[in-house]
């Protein structure tokens, strides 16, 4: 089985190799990218490992840059229609919901859990599936656990794990 990781920085910090040994999975996380810019800047080339599964986590850094909603929205659901395209259909898609953040103003955590709202039904409509894991992320005040983060939005080693055993159980990797 083959798997394709696309986002942004939190998406890049994940290091497949040390979480899947020996899988070969591929991370095409990049730093600081929108949903926008990501659509930009993916291309066929990325898909050549013909991967059975597509992972899409994307969005916080439209949330910090008071993106429009529906915007941001529309712009993911043109990612998997060129996902799609780009893998012929042949491939698994799955939604990753956004990870809460933890004081960090930009990226409020009830914007968060709405959008993940909007973002699940998305995964209906367009028959993808929708990897729901920010309720494991969260603490009781559905912040980003004080000991996932070091910054209060990227993930750190520990988060990391927990986030590999969640894709191992739920994706039946």
């Amino acid at each position: 089985m083959k798997a394709l990781f696309i986002g942004d920085s939190i998406t890049e910090g994940f290091d497949l190799e040390k979480f899947f040994p020996g899988k070969g999975y591929v991370n095409h996380g990049i730093s600081g990218y929108s949903s926008e810019e990501l659509l930009g800047a993916m291309h066929k080339g990325w898909f050549t490992s013909n991967p059975d599964k597509v992972f899409l986590c994307i969005g916080t850094n439209d949330l910090a840059r008071d993106y429009d909603e529906a915007d941001t929205l529309d712009t993911i659901r043109r990612l998997l229609v060129k996902i799609r395209e780009f893998t012929s259909g042949s491939s698994s898609i799955y939604l990753i919901s956004l990870f809460p953040t933890r004081h960090n103003p930009p990226r409020p955590n009830p914007v968060i859990r709405q959008l993940n709202s909007k973002l699940h039904e998305m995964a209906v409509q367009e028959n993808t599936g929708y990897l729901h894991l920010n309720p494991f992320f969260a603490d009781e005040n559905g912040q980003l656990k004080r000991e996932f983060t070091d910054d209060g939005l990227h993930l750190n080693e520990q988060s990391y794990a927990v986030w590999a055993d969640l894709v191992k159980q739920l994706v039946n990797f």
